[in-house]
């Protein structure tokens, strides 16, 4: 088993990648924030794009209906 995480090791450095070889510096709890953080402004961005296109589309359809 530790020769295939040997091996696997090397083709992860291989690719440029950086191998991580401790728990990190970020804590789970910090992690779930930041998550949280980053969902909520995609939701509003999300929002904002939907409203958008349902103002363009009721503009379309506006000037349909003068034709």
């Amino acid at each position: 088993m530790r020769d295939w995480i040997q091996r696997l090791d090397s083709i992860v450095q291989l690719n440029g990648r950086e191998l991580l070889t401790h728990a990190g510096k970020i804590s789970h709890q910090q992690a779930l924030d930041k998550s949280s953080e980053e969902y909520t402004k995609y939701r509003e961005q999300q929002k904002q794009l939907e409203k958008e296109n349902s103002l363009k589309e009721l503009e379309q359809d506006i000037k349909k209906l003068k034709k």
